[in-house]
């Protein structure tokens, strides 16, 4: 009866939004404008492990090895710990025989 104005001005007549009808634009802004992301992109991929060597960036499989490599020190260090409290235990009887042959002399 009565024309009805578009009470949401992000909307057109049909219920879309500026977004919705944009998207459908037959092809892409993209392929049409250079951006500085796709020739970055293009960039890292052709010189990936000369960046990574450059900047002495960690891989995963040297990450990896490293943690192989913590793992053992650690265990290492633990059987140190384990050998030294022997250690200073043989040292105390030693020091206690070396005080009680000193005192019947």
């Amino acid at each position: 009866m009565y024309p009805v104005i578009n009470q949401n001005p992000d909307r057109n007549a049909n219920g879309d939004s500026f977004w919705d009808t944009f998207a459908t634009i037959p092809g892409t802004i993209e392929s049409h404008v250079p951006t500085f992301d796709k020739s970055l992109d293009a960039y890292f991929d052709q010189h990936f492990a000369a960046i990574i060597e450059e900047w002495d960036l960690v891989t995963e499989s040297d990450l990896e090895k490293l943690e192989s490599r913590l793992t053992r020190v650690s265990d290492e260090i633990s059987g140190l710990y384990a050998g030294r409290a022997a250690i200073e235990a043989r040292v105390n009887r030693l020091d206690d025989l070396i005080t009680s042959l000193e005192r019947s002399l």
